[in-house]
């Protein structure tokens, strides 16, 4: 499912954030497995943010790696820079991808399940901040891509077993 062409495609990699008023610019993240794209609209104020978080709390790392590694540092960071640009929390509209089990077997049950972990993480800063989510395509086995169009607020998820759209407005 393609959105409407638009003149620049920024792609987040692992850890990496970006927020805009650019009604031309997508945020894209590919190959969601464990980790959450964490994707944020305000339509009022035209602005957009996403980060592509790996890891549910920046006490498990090295924070200095980059805060939007870890969920408990990347979501009051893009609310935040988005507030900066005229955002309003009332205003925004939260969705979330990724979050899967993408590793099996008897010895990840317990100790590995970092998707589940980097969703109840997710949950957790959303609440403190009083953001509630919009839509979500999280948990399961499976990958996805997803995108957000900042000028129209359509957020796009692409897997290989399904394919979802959810507008902003």
């Amino acid at each position: 499912m393609t959105l409407q062409a638009v003149d620049q495609r920024v792609v987040l990699s692992l850890g990496e954030w970006a927020v805009s008023k650019d009604p031309d610019v997508e945020l894209v993240c590919l190959g969601l497995g464990s980790c959450i794209a964490f994707a944020v609209h305000d339509r009022l104020a035209g602005v957009g943010g996403m980060a592509h978080m790996v890891l549910p709390d920046s006490t498990l790392g090295r924070a200095t790696s980059g805060a939007a590694k870890f969920v408990d540092l990347a979501i009051p960071l893009v609310v935040s820079e988005m507030e900066q640009m005229g955002a309003k929390r009332a205003h925004m509209k939260v969705f979330l991808a990724g979050g899967a089990r993408m590793l099996a077997g008897a010895a990840f049950q317990e100790k590995m399940l970092i998707g589940d972990r980097n969703r109840e993480a997710t949950e957790k800063a959303m609440k403190q901040l009083g953001l509630r989510v919009a839509t979500e395509d999280t948990g399961g086995d499976h990958g996805r891509t997803v995108q957000l169009h900042v000028g129209t607020g359509v957020f796009g998820v692409h897997s290989g077993i399904k394919d979802r759209k959810a507008a902003a407005a």
